[in-house]
Parts: structure tokens; sequence; C-alpha cells
């Protein structure tokens, strides 16, 4: 495994690039974001795919990302009634393609699957000032929809069954 793309500040920086530069300088300065940031599990700028989003396949894991982001745009909190209708939907989409049966056992082992996904807020910055010193674009799927989706897992009750 390659290691992380470092923030390279170019030779002619943008305002915004030369503050994200400082902020990141101050962030790593932290001993403790340091070392959260060796132990956090989150899934990485450079795009590797968590297990889950693996097993699933790209057709469901992209429809899970619309899913919740439609749902945050409109929002829904993970935790309001409107949300478990469409946490439902997508435990039986998961359970359907895995060949699992959407019982509670299978809803919180793909609520520790999403887990992975979760971002530290402290590393979830540092992935986000390095984008802006690096020019880069914000990718949607690098925006964190699993902490909603984690959260309303574990708020609501178990899925109906189909």
């Amino acid at each position: 495994m390659s290691p992380p793309p470092a923030p390279e500040l170019p030779d002619n920086p943008t305002t915004d690039q030369i503050a994200a530069w400082m902020e990141l300088a101050e962030l790593l300065g932290d001993e403790d974001v340091r070392a959260r940031m060796g132990r956090t599990p989150a899934r990485r700028a450079d795009g590797v795919p968590l297990a889950i989003e693996t097993e699933a396949g790209a057709e469901l894991t992209e429809y899970t990302r619309q899913v919740i982001t439609e749902a945050r745009e409109a929002g829904i909190a993970p935790d309001a009634d409107e949300a478990a209708p469409l946490v439902h939907d997508l435990v039986r989409r998961y359970a359907r393609t895995l060949a699992r049966d959407p019982d509670p056992e299978f809803r919180e082992w793909l609520t520790r699957r999403f887990e992975a996904g979760v971002p530290d807020p402290c590393v979830e910055r540092y992935w986000r000032l390095v984008w802006r010193v690096n020019g880069w674009q914000v990718l949607p799927n690098q925006i964190p929809v699993y902490p909603w989706l984690v959260r309303a897992l574990r708020g609501r009750g178990t899925p109906d069954r189909d």
C-alpha cells in the first residue's frame, strides 16, 4: 500500500492554499492529532474503497451515497422519523445483495462495516486541507455520508422484512 498523498504547496499558491497550509502546520503540530491520525481507520483520500463498498458493488454504493446525500440536503436528521424508511430500504438492499437476512444481527454487522468509513473529525479536516493545498477538486464520493448512515442505523428499530 502506498503512503497517502502529502500536501504540496504550489510555486504560486492562492491565499486559500496558504491559509490551508498554515492550518495544516498547526494541525500537525498537535501531538494528539498526529496520534489520532495514526490510529484512524477512516477512508483515505486516495479513494481506497471500504470493504462493504467492494462487497456490495459500485451500483449499490452509489445508490447509498445518492439517498443519503438527498436526505442530508433535505435536512432529514438520521434519527428523524423520515429517515427510517430510507434506512430500512438500504438495509433490505444490502441484505438482498449480500444474500443475507435483514435481521437485527445483519443490521449490526452492516453498521460496523460502515463505521470504518466514519472519519475522525481531525483526520477529515486534515484531508480537506490537503485537498485545498494541492488544488484538488473535492470529489463527491469523498464527502462523508457514512456518519449519517451509521447514526441512522444505530437510531432506528430493526428493518421490516420483505
